[in-house]
């Protein structure tokens, strides 16, 4: 029995350590400028990485921040008990601020032919404002339902956002009704607890285009990171 305490103390601190380190990490830009060197510029301070320069680090650095997210809520799903869970949703939940830059690499086709959606040199966009921009809670549902206001007080998408069992990370889903685009998993926001989201990592799959006001079959795929401008 000595001995079995003995082998699993270890494992279990370091899950929990590991799990605690993640979280304060996606809490902050520095955190994961810290955590990913590809977040970071020569100076060392977060940067978005720029996939027209570098597709292949973009690439990377998205995935490997989306595999950490899971990583770190696989964690706290099971360092974390059901009361201390209810404890923490009891508190103030992250927000979306209104303002977002993008970055992303993505392919279309036809159904014929595929080629970039970005004019990019890599299918790709950067620092170019998001058009998640002019985001605004529902009324009545703050801090989870968003809508997106265009100019013209029309409303092309939805966002939901869902807390995870790691504070600093929050689920978000998105519907568009321009485009019959979704967000599909994985796809977080990151920021600190009860306050606002300074980025996202988001895939999304999209089955349709606008055609004079009439939605077109189309398909597109994106791999992106968004934030906070």
């Amino acid at each position: 029995m000595v001995i079995t305490l003995l082998l699993l103390t270890p494992t279990a601190a370091f899950a929990n350590g590991s799990f605690t380190g993640l979280e304060t990490s996606f809490s902050s830009p520095e955190g994961i400028a810290a955590l990913i060197p590809s977040f970071r510029d020569r100076q060392g301070h977060f940067s978005v990485p720029d996939p027209n320069k570098n597709a292949a680090q973009f690439l990377q650095a998205q995935q490997t921040l989306t595999i950490l997210i899971d990583q770190a809520e696989t964690q706290a799903l099971m360092a974390v008990t059901p009361d201390q869970l209810q404890k923490r949703m009891a508190k103030k939940t992250m927000r979306l601020p209104a303002n977002w830059k993008r970055a992303e690499i993505a392919v279309k086709t036809d159904g014929s032919m595929a080629q970039c959606a970005d004019s990019g040199p890599n299918c790709s966009a950067y620092g170019s404002p998001s058009f998640l921009n002019r985001l605004e809670p529902v009324e009545g549902l703050e801090s989870s339902f968003y809508r997106n206001i265009q100019p013209d007080n029309s409303v092309p998408a939805l966002v939901y956002l869902q807390p995870t069992a790691v504070a600093s990370v929050s689920r978000i889903l998105l519907a568009a009704a321009n485009t019959a685009g979704v967000w599909i998993p994985a796809a977080y926001a990151l920021g600190p607890a009860g306050g606002d989201a300074f980025l996202i990592v988001n895939n999304c799959l999209d089955l349709a285009q606008t055609n004079n006001g009439v939605l077109a079959p189309n398909a597109m795929l994106v791999a992106a990171l968004q934030w906070a401008s």
